[in-house]
Protein backbone atom coordinates (compact mmCIF):
# COMPACT_ATOMS: atom_id res chain seq x y z
CA UNK A 1 0.00 0.00 0.00
CA UNK A 2 1.39 3.15 -0.94
CA UNK A 3 1.69 6.27 1.60
CA UNK A 4 -0.72 8.33 0.00
CA UNK A 5 -3.81 5.70 -0.21
CA UNK A 6 -2.84 5.11 3.51
CA UNK A 7 -3.47 8.99 4.28
CA UNK A 8 -6.43 8.76 1.95
CA UNK A 9 -8.20 5.70 3.77
CA UNK A 10 -7.86 7.71 7.31
CA UNK A 11 -9.42 10.87 6.17
CA UNK A 12 -12.50 8.93 4.31
CA UNK A 13 -12.84 6.89 7.51
CA UNK A 14 -12.78 9.79 9.71
CA UNK A 15 -15.00 11.32 7.41
CA UNK A 16 -17.54 9.11 7.82
CA UNK A 17 -17.18 8.60 11.72
CA UNK A 18 -17.31 12.75 11.73
CA UNK A 19 -20.98 12.95 12.75
CA UNK A 20 -21.70 15.98 10.54
CA UNK A 21 -25.40 16.30 10.23
CA UNK A 22 -26.28 17.68 6.45
CA UNK A 23 -29.86 17.90 7.35
CA UNK A 24 -32.08 18.07 10.92
CA UNK A 25 -35.02 17.97 11.47
CA UNK A 26 -35.04 20.74 13.83
CA UNK A 27 -33.76 24.23 14.38
CA UNK A 28 -30.35 24.39 16.29
CA UNK A 29 -30.03 26.90 19.70
CA UNK A 30 -26.64 27.01 18.38
CA UNK A 31 -27.61 29.40 15.50
CA UNK A 32 -30.06 31.40 17.47
CA UNK A 33 -28.16 34.49 16.39
CA UNK A 34 -28.95 33.87 12.55
CA UNK A 35 -32.24 35.70 11.10
CA UNK A 36 -35.28 33.82 10.83
CA UNK A 37 -34.45 34.12 6.85
CA UNK A 38 -31.24 32.37 7.66
CA UNK A 39 -32.74 29.10 10.38
CA UNK A 40 -35.63 28.70 7.93
CA UNK A 41 -32.80 28.26 5.04
CA UNK A 42 -31.10 25.80 7.31
CA UNK A 43 -33.72 23.98 8.25
CA UNK A 44 -35.10 23.30 4.50
CA UNK A 45 -31.98 23.19 2.83
CA UNK A 46 -29.34 21.77 5.33
CA UNK A 47 -25.73 22.33 5.55
CA UNK A 48 -23.02 21.45 2.86
CA UNK A 49 -21.31 19.08 3.43
CA UNK A 50 -17.33 18.98 2.47
CA UNK A 51 -14.18 16.77 3.57
CA UNK A 52 -12.33 20.22 5.48
CA UNK A 53 -16.12 20.32 7.05
CA UNK A 54 -15.98 17.02 7.82
CA UNK A 55 -12.52 16.95 9.69
CA UNK A 56 -13.20 19.67 11.46
CA UNK A 57 -16.33 18.31 13.19
CA UNK A 58 -14.28 14.86 13.94
CA UNK A 59 -11.62 17.33 15.38
CA UNK A 60 -14.35 19.14 17.67
CA UNK A 61 -16.07 15.95 19.01
CA UNK A 62 -12.72 14.70 19.98
CA UNK A 63 -11.41 17.06 21.46
CA UNK A 64 -15.20 17.43 23.35
CA UNK A 65 -14.80 14.33 24.66
CA UNK A 66 -11.30 14.19 25.95
CA UNK A 67 -11.94 18.01 27.83
CA UNK A 68 -15.36 16.35 29.26
CA UNK A 69 -13.57 13.36 30.83
CA UNK A 70 -10.17 16.02 31.98
CA UNK A 71 -14.09 17.81 33.83
CA UNK A 72 -15.13 14.91 35.03
CA UNK A 73 -11.77 13.40 37.01
CA UNK A 74 -11.40 17.43 38.30
CA UNK A 75 -14.91 18.12 38.98
CA UNK A 76 -16.39 14.65 39.34
CA UNK A 77 -19.81 15.90 41.16
CA UNK A 78 -20.13 19.16 39.50
CA UNK A 79 -20.45 17.06 36.07
CA UNK A 80 -23.27 16.09 34.44
CA UNK A 81 -24.65 15.08 30.82
CA UNK A 82 -25.80 17.76 29.11
CA UNK A 83 -29.19 16.57 27.70
CA UNK A 84 -31.21 18.13 25.20
CA UNK A 85 -33.66 21.15 25.45
CA UNK A 86 -36.32 21.07 23.21
CA UNK A 87 -38.93 23.57 22.92
CA UNK A 88 -41.54 24.39 20.42
CA UNK A 89 -42.91 20.70 20.35
CA UNK A 90 -39.47 19.82 19.74
CA UNK A 91 -39.03 22.33 16.21
CA UNK A 92 -36.32 23.91 18.59
CA UNK A 93 -33.73 21.77 20.16
CA UNK A 94 -30.36 22.38 22.09
CA UNK A 95 -27.48 20.18 23.28
CA UNK A 96 -25.42 21.94 25.85
CA UNK A 97 -22.07 19.84 25.68
CA UNK A 98 -22.31 18.82 29.50
CA UNK A 99 -23.78 21.34 33.09
CA UNK A 100 -21.70 22.32 35.37
CA UNK A 101 -23.46 22.89 38.69
CA UNK A 102 -26.65 22.11 36.59
CA UNK A 103 -25.82 25.31 34.82
CA UNK A 104 -25.64 24.70 30.60
CA UNK A 105 -22.37 24.93 29.58
CA UNK A 106 -20.19 24.65 26.39
CA UNK A 107 -17.24 23.69 24.68
CA UNK A 108 -15.29 25.56 21.75
CA UNK A 109 -11.83 24.32 20.83
CA UNK A 110 -9.97 26.98 18.16
CA UNK A 111 -6.67 26.41 16.23
CA UNK A 112 -4.96 29.16 17.76
CA UNK A 113 -4.25 30.94 21.15
CA UNK A 114 -4.77 34.11 19.67
CA UNK A 115 -8.36 32.71 18.61
CA UNK A 116 -9.84 32.41 22.27
CA UNK A 117 -11.58 35.42 23.38
CA UNK A 118 -9.96 37.90 25.49
CA UNK A 119 -12.80 39.75 27.80
CA UNK A 120 -16.12 38.14 25.97
CA UNK A 121 -17.18 35.45 24.19
CA UNK A 122 -18.61 36.25 20.38
CA UNK A 123 -21.86 36.84 19.79
CA UNK A 124 -23.17 33.74 17.65
CA UNK A 125 -21.85 31.49 21.58
CA UNK A 126 -23.09 34.28 23.63
CA UNK A 127 -27.05 33.83 21.84
CA UNK A 128 -26.65 30.19 22.05
CA UNK A 129 -25.72 30.18 25.80
CA UNK A 130 -28.37 32.45 26.27
CA UNK A 131 -31.14 29.76 24.02
CA UNK A 132 -29.35 27.35 26.45
CA UNK A 133 -30.23 29.06 29.67
CA UNK A 134 -33.17 30.79 28.93
CA UNK A 135 -35.00 26.99 27.80
CA UNK A 136 -32.80 25.73 31.02
CA UNK A 137 -34.80 28.28 33.36
CA UNK A 138 -31.36 28.78 34.55
CA UNK A 139 -29.19 32.23 35.13
CA UNK A 140 -25.87 31.02 34.41
CA UNK A 141 -23.98 29.45 32.00
CA UNK A 142 -20.56 28.43 30.94
CA UNK A 143 -18.10 28.25 28.03
CA UNK A 144 -14.68 27.28 28.31
CA UNK A 145 -12.01 27.36 25.13
CA UNK A 146 -9.14 25.38 24.61
CA UNK A 147 -6.30 25.86 22.17
CA UNK A 148 -4.96 23.84 19.72
CA UNK A 149 -2.11 25.27 19.50
CA UNK A 150 -0.51 25.06 22.97
CA UNK A 151 -3.49 23.57 24.82
CA UNK A 152 -4.51 26.56 26.70
CA UNK A 153 -7.79 26.84 28.31
CA UNK A 154 -10.09 29.81 29.61
CA UNK A 155 -13.56 29.61 31.00
CA UNK A 156 -15.93 32.52 31.08
CA UNK A 157 -18.76 32.89 33.27
CA UNK A 158 -22.39 33.85 31.58
CA UNK A 159 -25.33 34.94 32.76
CA UNK A 160 -29.01 35.59 31.88
CA UNK A 161 -29.56 38.65 29.41
CA UNK A 162 -33.55 38.67 29.60
CA UNK A 163 -33.66 41.50 26.80
CA UNK A 164 -31.58 39.21 24.53
CA UNK A 165 -33.40 36.30 25.74
CA UNK A 166 -36.84 37.25 24.77
CA UNK A 167 -35.75 38.51 21.20
CA UNK A 168 -34.38 34.77 20.62
CA UNK A 169 -37.82 33.20 22.18
CA UNK A 170 -39.46 35.66 19.14
CA UNK A 171 -37.05 35.00 16.92
CA UNK A 172 -37.60 31.54 17.61
CA UNK A 173 -41.63 32.30 17.40
CA UNK A 174 -41.44 33.55 14.04
CA UNK A 175 -39.58 30.42 12.85
CA UNK A 176 -42.06 27.85 14.09
CA UNK A 177 -45.06 29.64 12.94
CA UNK A 178 -43.80 30.19 9.20
CA UNK A 179 -42.59 26.73 9.01
CA UNK A 180 -46.35 25.26 10.24
CA UNK A 181 -48.11 27.99 7.67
Amino acid sequence: MKVKEIAEALEKYTIEKSNFDEKRNYISMSHSHLSVEELIEQYTKGFEKTKDICLKCYKGYQMEEDMISRLNAVFKEKITNGGEIEVFAGIVKGHPDFRFENNPADLKSVLMDDWIPKEKVPYKVYCQMQSYMMYSNRDRGLVIYESRETGIIKAFDLFSNNKLQKEIHNKFREVVKKLNG
